[in-house]
């Protein structure tokens, strides 16, 4: 019923890989001067897996919408799985599909959504088997600075 593809390369420039890199080493060299060793090993692997994800990323990433349940890159959700929707607007543009889901460990799933996808449409169509979410219709301070800083 609705299909379509979300680039997952990253969309970072030099300039965020330089900062990033420099707070990372800052972190490093003080708790080696403090010594607290273990807060510089933290860091240093989560800097190797934070590259490691994003570079074995795919480069793109397929959602699938339809009367069977909601198809994320192989992941599937049925609708019985999936406790509540909602579609996350910046400004009046819609850019998310979050959905809350009855796993206990990974709740929340947010699609991004592209331009050619009209939001009404895949508003009404989800109504049909999952109940809307009255809480999420906008972003929070927190996930403003987070798209912000690209995080």
């Amino acid at each position: 019923m609705f299909s379509w593809n979300i680039p997952t390369q990253n969309t970072k420039g030099p300039g965020w890989y330089t900062t990033a890199g420099i707070f990372c080493l800052a972190f490093i060299i003080w708790g080696i001067f403090v010594q607290l060793y273990a807060l510089s090993v933290v860091v240093f692997i989560f800097v190797g897996v934070y590259l490691m994800m994003e570079n074995n990323a795919p480069e793109m990433t397929q959602i699938a919408v339809d009367e069977n349940g909601i198809n994320i890159n192989g992941s599937f959700y049925d609708y019985p799985s999936v406790t509540e929707f909602s579609i996350v607007y910046d400004n009046r543009k819609p850019i998310f599909l979050r959905l809350a889901l009855k796993k206990k460990w990974l709740n929340t799933v947010d699609i991004e959504l592209t331009q050619d996808i009209n939001s009404y449409e895949l508003r009404n169509f989800l109504l049909q088997y999952i109940q809307e979410s009255e809480k999420w219709g906008e972003l929070t301070s927190n996930e403003r600075l987070m798209r912000y800083l690209k995080i």
